[in-house]
């Protein structure tokens, strides 16, 4: 299956949420008690520097919603541009199973207030 794209702006020295509804192959919601979450965003894929988001799932671990964050100070020092992002979920079990569940491309506009 076919990785959903999501593409996000962030606004240099904001705070910045997403929230991502994640869903089983029959459409049912995710249950993320059973998962830990990756997310980063790179200059380009095989850079060596990276910004990690929290991550958290809202409310409820049964209904599939994660959502990503970074404060204003972490916004305050990113480099105005394009990023590459992704989303990895690994199980916790024993196989540790990762599963890249969505991708895309961050803009990040200057500030200059």
């Amino acid at each position: 299956m076919a990785v959903p794209i999501v593409n996000m702006v962030i606004e240099q020295g904001s705070d910045f949420t997403k929230t991502f509804n994640l869903k089983t192959s029959d459409g049912s919601p995710l249950d993320l008690s059973s998962y830990n979450f990756f997310v980063k965003m790179r200059k380009w894929s095989d850079s060596a520097g990276f910004i990690s988001f929290a991550t958290t799932y809202s409310g409820n671990p049964t209904l599939g919603n994660l959502t990503i964050s970074l404060t204003n100070s972490q916004t305050g020092i990113i480099t105005s541009g394009r990023y590459n992002y992704d989303v990895i979920i690994a199980n916790i079990g024993i196989s540790s199973t990762k599963t890249k569940v969505r991708t895309g491309q961050i803009t990040v506009n200057p500030t200059v207030s």
